[in-house]
């Protein structure tokens, strides 16, 4: 039905199955790379916010001396 809808013929469906169907290389390799369950965990971050890094205070010049106009 929805194959109709869009006028895509079988002949497309099955060129499109064919182009994402991955290589014999990319397979293997997929093949020898453990699952997402099995790798090893990283180390887990700190949870909460971050505290940003603080940064010493820049030192001020002294204000120089003003003359009393008077």
């Amino acid at each position: 039905m929805a194959l109709q809808s869009l006028q895509i013929t079988a002949i497309t469906a099955m060129r499109a199955r064919d182009v994402s169907r991955p290589t014999a290389e990319h397979q293997d390799t997929a093949d020898r790379r453990p699952l997402r369950d099995e790798a090893p965990r990283k180390a887990e971050p700190p949870r909460g916010r971050p505290e940003p890094p603080r940064r010493p205070e820049p030192q001020r010049k002294p204000e120089p001396r003003r003359r009393k106009d008077g």
